[in-house]
């Protein structure tokens, strides 16, 4: 499977990004995008999946390191 997530960084001067994975994110889990490390507070499902593609959008916040 791959699942093409279009993500949104709030609270952070980011654009966003589009990547693809070869697993399911979790609300929680953690995600690199460019030189930044995001963490998953909300998931979901854009369209049904389509053969071994699928869409998620994921709505991320900046996790800072002290």
């Amino acid at each position: 499977m791959v699942y093409k997530i279009s993500i949104v960084v709030t609270g952070a001067d980011h654009g966003g990004a589009i990547i693809n994975s070869p697993h399911k994110p979790e609300v929680g889990d953690r995600l690199r995008v460019g030189d930044m490390e995001v963490e998953v507070v909300e998931l979901t499902e854009l369209i049904p999946p389509r053969g071994e593609f699928h869409f998620l959008h994921a709505t991320c916040k900046p996790i800072t390191t002290s």
